[in-house]
């Protein structure tokens, strides 16, 4: 799904204008009056190619995979390269080294020294060092190459999904390489505004990131799915992790020999607290918001897409639950998987509510009228925008069904069932059998053992199949789609529909779903025993039914439409400022502590303490357990430098920030430039915020500062991590 750009506040509206409302690029900083608003600091000290500031000290968040496509930010905060994260993040991380013996899900993980540290591998941490507009070179260049402007909207780059020409890339190609052929540094191009500006960013990426602590789950996620995206919360949601490089302080592989990150620039961390209306920034790299969408993608997103992900929540969660419940091993194997799942389950649950309840569709069609009748208003408009609303309705409205399947087969079949994802990343040996290669082939046995071991660590074979079962029936009683229907398919041709006993096969059969089966055939493998195996018959059916519906999906319309809908709605209000919608590139959003009325009757404050978590604390539900040592220190009132004024120990805030996925873990800082704390989730009765940012109840949850130095300290005993950092009073 494509994402759109918005303005500031409403786009449509000339007067109303949102103080807090946007995702800015840092090169925006000079237009938006910080000081006025209550920052202390200048543009220069937040954003500086030349200089040490803030940015420095913020590093996204990715796998080896994916470099630029952060699932969420850290912040540096000693300078011996200490971060500071969600638990949530750094979770998978958590969950790999845990055992049943080492059960640091259940309780916790501190290394008391260096030796101790535990390194992650393909997890990278990731800095800004510098952006510049290419946009001018970007055009010319695909002028030259008579390239439609359209067809590049979505840019070339490490993350892109869209297939653009070869043309087209290379020119992005070009760019990159002029800035990282002769220096140790990355980039990559992105696209905003719809392809109307391109930004080149010059990245710097540390390959050497190591956990360093993390509290029980019943810290990290006390209140788990309950609490999940609600108000007041009481979660210590926080980790910590360290950067390595080379002896000579240049990015490295993980080594032994590798030394702690001496940073261009660390957060200060604030003891002083929140106050109601202090100002609050926060830096760190959202995801994707798609603000600009049009009326009609609003409907159909609402009434389609998020409850095709609700559907596969309700399925696979519970099936999740029967396995794991009773086995302590599938827990411990699959708790990351649920989580993931579980959070995106009752996201679009929220989102569907927030939507419906502040007439987010509505307001939609409010905006287009406004532009229909700009656009009527004079005859170079109607030639050049006459069909853009009409091309955009018609295309949601025709492809609705075709949506659901391609969300129902991406988020489910080919994400939950494990074994036949496994299977397609080791097609690579079939190419390397084909060639007749011995060499080649010894090097990919070499890297589809190294991933097997990581795949069947975190697997089981029961689960996997209850999980195909549950999808292939859900799919055909939830949404009538038949996805093994050709009548040559074994599941119908020798099965005759019969799901179960068609699913027992494969299992039983596969060298795919065994890790003594796969290992046996990895050591001699065989190019008729891959292509013959039972479950790449079902990948390769699958995989053709997606690429079916996704090539059925004709965007080259649709593309030139949204560019056109966005170029109008540019120039229709010439004068305003406008912000792009997030793309995990580097972004700043202001805003203040401040409670919130969500409804008639009720009122939020705006922090929440250690008393909050005594009073939840259910020994009944695994969600509300309490460590007992940090009981101890309740009862004891034992917080140390860490209580507030009143002698209470502050556990979460909330401000009214603009956030969303990817900025988890990102630092919330003061006037001042001080770390306060770590934002990690949205509210509930604003869920609908990455279509519409509703300024009366959009707040942006953090767990505090002193709550995590507290856990730190006084629970974990790891006080001295915080001899590293500049504690400020």
């Amino acid at each position: 799904m494509k994402k759109y750009i918005v303005l500031l506040g409403l786009f449509f509206a000339t007067n109303s204008l949102f103080a807090d409302e946007g995702m800015w690029l840092l090169n925006m900083l000079d237009k938006l009056n910080l000081q006025q608003k209550g920052c202390k600091l200048t543009p220069e000290q937040i954003y500086s190619i030349n200089h040490s500031s803030l940015k420095d000290a913020v590093l996204g968040l990715s796998n080896a995979d994916r470099p630029y496509n952060f699932f969420c930010t850290s912040e540096l905060v000693s300078p011996q390269g200490l971060l500071f994260t969600n638990y949530h993040c750094g979770f998978d991380m958590i969950q790999k080294h845990t055992s049943i013996t080492n059960n640091y899900i259940e309780n916790g993980f501190w290394a008391m020294n260096a030796d101790e540290e535990l390194p992650n591998e393909g997890i990278l941490a990731t800095r800004v060092v510098a952006m510049y507009d290419v946009t001018e070179r970007v055009l010319l260049a695909l002028n030259e190459a008579k390239i439609p402007m359209q067809d590049t909207a979505a840019v070339y780059d490490d993350d892109n999904e869209k297939e653009i020409s070869q043309s087209s890339k290379s020119i992005f190609e070009k760019i990159i390489a002029s800035v990282t052929d002769t220096c140790s540094y990355g980039a990559s191009v992105k696209s905003f505004f719809e392809g109307n500006q391109y930004f080149l960013f010059i990245y710097e990426t540390f390959k050497d990131v190591r956990l360093v602590g993390a509290p029980p789950r019943s810290i990290g996620k006390y209140g788990d799915e309950t609490d999940n995206w609600m108000w007041p919360r009481h979660t210590g949601d926080f980790c910590v992790l360290r950067v390595y490089t080379d002896e000579s302080g240049m990015p490295s592989e993980y080594s032994t020999k590798n030394k702690p990150l001496s940073p261009k620039h660390y957060l200060p961390v604030s003891l002083k607290g929140v106050n109601e209306g202090d100002y609050a920034m926060v830096l760190g790299y959202p995801g994707t918001t798609g603000r600009y969408r049009c009326e009609a993608d609003v409907r159909d997103f609402l009434r389609l897409e998020n409850s095709t992900v609700k559907i596969i929540g309700d399925l696979c969660l519970d099936t999740y639950h029967r396995y794991m419940d009773n086995d302590t091993s599938i827990y411990i194997k699959y708790t990351a998987k649920y989580d993931m799942l579980s959070n995106y389950w009752k996201y679009s649950i929220g989102q569907n509510k927030g939507m419906k309840n502040l007439d987010v569709a509505g307001r939609k069609k409010q905006q287009e009228d406004t532009l229909k009748q700009w656009i009527l208003a004079d005859s170079s408009r109607i030639e050049k925008y006459g069909a853009m609303l009409d091309t955009l309705s018609s295309y949601y409205t025709e492809n609705a069904l075709l949506n659901t399947r391609l969300e129902f087969l991406n988020i489910g079949l080919l994400n939950v069932v494990e074994s036949m994802m496994f299977a397609y990343d080791c097609i690579e040996i079939l190419d390397a059998i084909a060639a007749d290669d011995p060499v080649a082939v010894k090097e990919v046995q070499v890297a589809i053992k190294d991933r097997a071991k990581k795949f069947y660590k975190d697997y089981d074979a029961n689960v996997d199949k209850a999980q195909f079962i549950t999808l292939t029936y859900g799919a055909w009683n939830n949404l009538g789609y038949y996805i093994y229907r050709h009548k040559k398919f074994p599941l119908m041709k020798k099965y005759h529909g019969d799901v179960a006993k068609y699913a027992d096969a494969v299992w039983a059969k596969s060298v795919f779903t065994d890790e003594k089966r796969f290992n046996e055939f990895i050591e001699k493998p065989d190019y008729k025993k891959f292509i013959t195996d039972p479950m790449f018959g079902l990948l390769r059916y699958t995989i053709s039914e997606y690429f079916r519906v996704k090539d059925a999906l004709d965007h080259s319309e649709i593309d030139s439409a949204q560019t056109l809908y966005v170029d109008a709605i540019m120039k229709m209000n010439p004068d305003s400022l406008f912000y792009p919608d997030a793309n995990s590139t580097l972004r700043l959003t202001y805003g203040s502590v401040a409670s919130y009325q969500p409804s008639d009757g009720v009122s939020y404050k705006y922090y929440t303490t250690l008393k909050g978590v005594m009073e939840k604390k259910d020994e009944k539900k695994f969600e509300f357990h309490v460590p007992a040592k940090l009981e101890e220190l309740y009862n004891a009132k034992d917080y140390g430098q860490y209580a507030d004024a009143n002698g209470e120990l502050p556990v979460c805030f909330i401000t009214t920030n603009d956030i969303t996925g990817g900025n988890s873990g990102s630092p919330v800082i003061n006037a001042n430039g001080e770390l306060i704390g770590l934002a990690f989730d949205g509210n509930w009765e604003a869920m609908s915020g990455d279509i519409i940012y509703e300024p009366i109840l959009q707040r942006t949850i953090s767990v505090d500062v002193r709550y995590v130095l507290f856990v730190i300290d006084k629970f974990a005993g790891a006080g001295y991590l915080l001899d590293e950092m500049k504690i400020v009073k």
